[in-house]
Formats: C-alpha cells, sequence, structure tokens
C-alpha cells in the first residue's frame, strides 16, 4: 500500500514522521528502506515482518532500535526502490513471502479502514463503514483518507 501526505509535493522529504504500525525490532534501515521484525528474532525469513519503503536518511530508524506501535520509522521521501514522488510504500511478509494487503486471513485494517482489492496491483480500495477510498495515481478528494 502507499500512502503520501497531503503536504509534500515532489519528491520532498515531508516533515510529518512515519509511524509504526506495529510494536518490532527495526533489522535493516538503508537505502529508503526500514524493516521492522515482529518476533525480534533478527531475521527477516521467519515470522512477520513489516517493510516501509522511500522513508529519508536523515532520522530514520537504526538497526536494532526497538519500536512500539506509534514511534517514529522516519520520514517520507523518494528515497529508495523506484519513485517519481514522496511516498511511503508499506508492505508484510511471513516467513519470506509477501502477504497480501487484503489477504483473506491477514488482512491490514488501519484504524478501522480495511483494504479491498480487484486483484491488480495498486489497484483497490480503502473501506470503512459505508465509506470507499479507491486507489488513484494522483492526489484529490478520491483517495484523501482522513485521520
Amino acid at each position: 500500500m502507499d500512502f503520501t501526505p497531503e503536504t509534500v509535493q515532489g519528491c520532498n522529504i515531508a516533515n510529518e514522521w512515519v509511524t509504526s504500525v506495529t510494536d518490532g525490532l527495526v533489522v535493516r534501515s538503508e537505502d529508503g528502506a526500514v524493516v521492522l521484525d515482529l518476533d525480534r528474532d533478527r531475521y527477516e525469513q521467519t515470522g512477520w515482518t513489516i517493510l516501509y519503503l522511500h522513508v529519508d536518511q536523515s532520522e530514520r530508524a537504526a538497526v536494532g532500535t526497538n519500536i512500539a506501535t506509534g514511534d517514529a520509522i522516519g520520514h517520507v521521501s523518494c528515497e529508495g526502490g523506484y519513485s517519481n514522488g514522496s511516498h511511503l510504500h508499506i508492505a508484510r511478509r511471513y516467513n519470506g513471502m509477501w502477504i497480501a494487503a487484503d489477504h483473506p486471513q491477514w488482512a491490514y485494517h488501519f484504524n478501522g479502514w480495511q483494504v479491498r482489492s480487484t486483484g491488480n496491483e495498486y489497484d483497490g480500495w480503502l473501506v470503512q463503514g459505508d465509506t470507499q477510498i479507491e486507489a488513484w495515481n494522483g492526489r484529490g478528494e478520491i483517495n484523501w483518507v482522513p485521520r
């Protein structure tokens, strides 16, 4: 899933903090990536891990940092991977395998928002009650998620 703060334009570094969705241990922090190991065994190939991508090097959480839900990870940028605009990419792995955002058993839930996918990459919705926000390549009311 990709998220962009409304205050950042282009490939500028966002002032807002990326905050952790859960507790864990930072086991990788380089090239725009921060990987959080939820079972804290220091292996990305076992148990659950969360990848935060496009996190700027300035103030990025360091390897070995214990993180609690809501703790600062860093700032959104274009660093790492392919990006033509600052945004946060967040993904999960279980035992080294990528898990779809709308997996039937392990779907993402963000403050009551649930993920629904069309089955195609980068195509779907966030749903909360009767409200649906569609994934869209751009920024506007169509895909603004209120906090």
